[in-house]
């Protein structure tokens, strides 16, 4: 089953919301957030090799697999979890619009009906009022501003829950294509085994071979089996992981199409450009802002405030009513709740402002780890190639010798467990290489797709060319 979220309530959110400014009586989001320059890492500590090129968006497209374009537009669509992360964002959106609701005048309409004293004397009434109390000091305000950067948190949370989730998708189908090329492999190992067999059992029925030898090769024989029905296993149980992002399962009917090119390393940008591009780096400074205007907002409950209704209507036995009423309420004695309640919103800045750092350097190592890795998971492959390569070429000239009696089946052995552990290490490091991929360009903020509604980088550029 395909879901679609309310578009209108999260376009609003990404696209308005990530690009409009506060109230004009609150900080700015640079006055909100200046405490965190000290709390993020130096740009120049950043070590791993990289190119300062633009950092790639559409990443999926990179990989040339159609299938893969097609997998993570599913799970777009129908994962349940990125629509857990939708709905949030809707909350969001009417959290801030029931705060904005007490920067205006309320009107409301009552009407009621009585009998006075039993004796037929009905008493009936129609009446508008309307209610007010301004916020002079700004603390409805910056509830909406506290609010409204929630919003954008929230918005920012759901454009990660979108990239993350195309990574998982890729990732689960690389590693499904990596199971069936393990399986190919080794089905080609046991067929060489079998024959390898035959040829033991030969020999050893004309007397120039040994029944140890027979057993040996029976039980490698086995072994392979063994593995065989393991990269099966595997490949089942990561069909069926997939299948459920994607929201096919159980259909149990992804078919593999082999490992995909890595693409040409792709650039790292600068990396204080990571702040403003990581939508969880972002989500985390807005929540920092967010956490400013609400202890803003509580510490302002110490000052008064005033009220002011006015009412008019008809009544049957007074014919017309008018009333103005105005008051001022201010906390004199309240046993410390207004400073609870200050407290609380000071201790939620202090955990927004170490989560916001904890992200930061989690996102920088993310970077680090898999710049560094790129270089060396391309020659660990290379060298895997020509490890496979050479093992092969060594086994089959040392089974041929066997055939004709020159070597010992332990030399084709030997041989077989080089080829076998080098063809397996191959197939798995050519998937890494396409994680790590996926992972470089998740951990740079590159979105996998060009929705500037849900790319916050996108979103700025718009909104500056608007202006």
């Amino acid at each position: 089953m395909m879901f679609k979220v309310g578009k209108s309530v999260l376009s609003a959110a990404a696209v308005a919301v990530l690009t409009s400014g506060c109230a004009h009586n609150v900080a700015s989001l640079e006055e909100a957030t200046k405490t965190l320059a000290r709390e993020t890492p130096d740009a120049a500590a950043f070590a791993a090799p990289h190119e300062e090129a633009n950092v790639t968006d559409d990443w999926v497209a990179t990989f040339d697999d159609p299938m893969l374009v097609r997998l993570v537009d599913e799970a777009q669509k129908n994962n349940p979890d990125l629509r857990v992360t939708a709905t949030r964002v809707e909350r969001a959106a009417a959290m801030m619009r029931l705060s904005a609701s007490g920067l205006y005048p309320r009107v409301d309409v009552l009407g009621d009906y009585s009998d006075v004293d039993g004796r037929n004397r009905d008493r009936g009434q129609f009446v508008g009022a309307v209610s007010w109390e301004p916020d002079i000091w700004g603390r409805v305000q910056n509830r909406v501003a506290s609010d409204e950067e929630a919003l954008r948190a929230m918005a920012a949370d759901y454009a990660w829950a979108r990239q993350s989730l195309a990574a998982l998708t890729a990732k689960a189908w690389f590693r499904i294509n990596s199971d069936k090329m393990l399986y190919d492999f080794m089905d080609e190992v046991v067929g060489l085994q079998k024959r390898v067999l035959k040829i033991v059992r030969e020999r050893e029925a004309i007397g120039a071979g040994t029944k140890r030898a027979v057993h040996v090769v029976s039980a490698m024989t086995a072994e392979s089996q063994q593995l065989l029905k393991n990269f099966e296993i595997f490949w089942y149980n990561d069909t069926r992981t997939l299948e459920t992002l994607v929201g096919r399962y159980p259909a149990n009917a992804i078919k593999p199409r082999g490992l995909a090119e890595v693409p040409p390393e792709p650039g790292a940008g600068i990396p204080a450009d990571l702040l403003n591009r990581r939508p969880d780096l972002v989500a985390a400074r807005q929540r920092v802002a967010a956490a400013f205007h609400n202890e803003k907002a509580m510490e302002l409950l110490r000052l008064p405030s005033f009220r002011f209704s006015f009412q008019a209507g008809y009544d049957h036995l007074e014919d017309t009513i008018a009333k103005f009423l105005g008051g001022v309420f201010m906390p004199v004695i309240d046993n410390g709740e207004i400073d609870a309640y200050i407290a609380m919103a000071s201790a939620d800045q202090k955990a927004a402002i170490a989560h916001y750092k904890s992200v930061v350097l989690r996102a920088y190592k993310e970077v680090e780890n898999a710049l560094s890795q790129e270089k060396q998971l391309k020659e660990r492959y290379e060298y895997l190639v020509t490890m496979e390569r050479e093992y092969k070429i060594a086994y089959d000239m040392t089974v041929a010798n066997y055939e004709i009696g020159e070597g010992t089946i332990f030399d084709m052995l030997l041989a077989q467990s080089k080829w076998i552990d080098a063809g397996i290490q191959k197939v798995s490091v050519a998937n890494q290489r396409l994680a790590n991929r996926v992972n470089l360009f998740l951990a740079l903020g590159g979105s996998f797709d060009t929705d500037p509604a849900w790319n916050p980088a996108y979103a700025k550029r718009a909104a500056s060319k608007r202006k």
